[in-house]
């Protein structure tokens, strides 16, 4: 178990911008016809290929790599088989068996699923060769494209993606302020101008204002803790522009970065919203020594999701987005609530949308017990429509995960997920009842740091108080 501050949150049930052009990984490629098998397709290779597209669909990883590894042995250079290998080897994070996977196979798909092997393992002179293929063919379409192919192209010529400074520090804790509700903002520096970034397990790349800049483009990032003693610097981040408003619906500051998951993945990170805590380190920690592990998929490499249960009057499995950009706790569409016997228009509203407490949720293997939930999320149902190939039934943001301390680990593919006796009363608070954790000790008096030491703060940000004795050590 693990200790947190005195202060409790309540759930603020917030309307989440979705469907964004970036969000979960990009759309699926509209591509011309993949190629043919080098023989005819067996009919036990027609099997196992099936039941691998099932399995993929279900979040059942481990499973698919079995089954569609059973039906490359089957029908070998398969193209259908081999473009369903490489998808399911892009949701394991698993890179170099994505690319080899497609070798022989020249569609412009295929030449696309290669591109983002290559993007997501740091190869960007073979990224950018993919998707200049990919992009010769008229019917191909995909917003991920272009501003990747001039990333890795000649602005990518000689760079490191996310090349760590050597005077970093191995650990830094971050302090999350309170002010700004249960959303994961940290201030940061970009290109050494202050900022707030949102860090976003949602959507796959770093994302700049298009305020500040016209065009995609390769950037530093620098984390430091609230005293500024410790930093970690990144040189060599890769980084979109867009218009960030949907990410930041009634915040009352400027927020200048959304960071995803290609990022994310790479810092070894903690974050406990409650605590106010975010660790990043440059090494992977050692495993908590009470928590649950729940593995992680990715769409086409990008947005992350777990597989998950939920219960009311009936039971659903299917996969679960883990979107930390919004401040909404689980919710899912009008499909979904049918699907577990629950009519929309009888439930209580909160803020425009319909509450409801579910009897069970379960992540991977972990059971969390009754949870709170909401519908008529805006975009939410056309947002879960774009991950293709995997029925995603709903999303997981900030006022859920407020519930628990959730590590990122080996490279995204883990989370190590811990849990206390506030988890309960975060997930389903007592009826009118604000919940109440134990008082923590008071916290030993230290000398503040000199006024210099401390970075700049961005206009309208107010730094959090410094942590107390509970929170829990990096």
């Amino acid at each position: 178990m693990f200790r947190r501050s005195s202060k409790m949150w309540s759930l603020v049930v917030v309307a989440s911008a979705l469907g964004l052009p970036l969000v979960a990984g990009c759309p699926d490629p509209e591509t011309a016809a993949g190629g043919k098998a080098k023989g005819p397709r067996t009919e036990k290779a027609t099997q196992w290929m099936k039941r691998a597209a099932e399995e993929l669909g279900a979040l059942d990883l481990a499973e698919a790599k079995d089954s569609i590894d059973k039906a490359n042995a089957a029908s070998p250079g398969d193209a259908e088989i081999s473009v369903l290998a490489a998808r399911i080897a892009l949701a394991r994070l698993d890179f170099k068996s994505a690319a080899k996977a497609l070798e022989g196979i020249d569609t412009s798909e295929a030449a696309s699923l290669r591109a983002r092997a290559f993007w997501y393992s740091d190869d960007l002179p073979r990224a950018s060769e993919e998707l200049s293929k990919a992009l010769e063919d008229p019917s191909f379409k995909d917003p991920w494209a272009k501003p990747v192919r001039e990333l890795a192209g000649t602005q990518g010529t000689g760079r490191k993606p996310f090349n760590l400074k050597d005077s970093s520090a191995r650990v830094v804790e971050m302090r999350m302020p309170r002010d700004l509700g249960t959303m994961l903002m940290v201030p940061v520096e970009v290109d050494g101008q202050s900022t707030i970034a949102i860090l976003d397990t949602g959507v796959p790349e770093v994302i700049l204002d298009q305020k500040g800049r016209s065009s995609p483009g390769w950037v530093s990032i620098k984390f430091a803790n609230f005293d500024g003693t410790r930093s970690m610097e990144f040189r060599d981040v890769p980084a979109f522009v867009q218009d960030l408003s949907p990410f930041t619906k009634g915040q009352t500051v400027p927020v200048g970065a959304v960071i995803g998951m290609n990022f994310l993945r790479r810092l070894h990170l903690t974050f406990d919203r409650l605590a106010d805590q975010l660790v990043l380190r440059r090494d992977e920690p050692p495993a908590p020594a009470q928590m649950t592990k729940v593995a992680a998929g990715y769409y086409n490499g990008g947005g992350m999701l777990v597989r998950s249960t939920i219960r009311k009057e009936f039971e659903v499995s299917s996969g679960l987005w883990i979107n930390t950009g919004t401040d909404v706790p689980l919710a899912f569409p009008e499909p979904i609530w049918k699907k577990i016997g629950v009519d929309t228009k009888t439930l209580p509203t909160h803020e425009g949308r319909s509450l409801a407490r579910l009897l069970n949720i379960r992540l991977g293997g972990l059971d969390l017990g009754p949870a709170d939930a909401v519908g008529g999320v805006p975009q939410l149902e056309e947002a879960l429509a774009k991950f293709k190939g995997i029925d995603v039934m709903g999303q997981a943001g900030m006022g859920f995960l407020t519930g628990m301390r959730v590590t990122i680990a080996d490279g995204g593919r883990w989370l190590w997920v811990e849990t206390d006796s506030n988890t309960p009363l975060i997930l389903a608070p007592p009826s009118g009842k604000e919940p109440k954790p134990p008082k923590p000790a008071a916290p030993k008096p230290t000398a503040a740091p000199p006024a210099s030491a401390a970075p700049p703060s961005p206009a309208g940000f107010k730094p959090a108080p410094p942590a107390s004795a509970t929170a829990k050590p990096p």
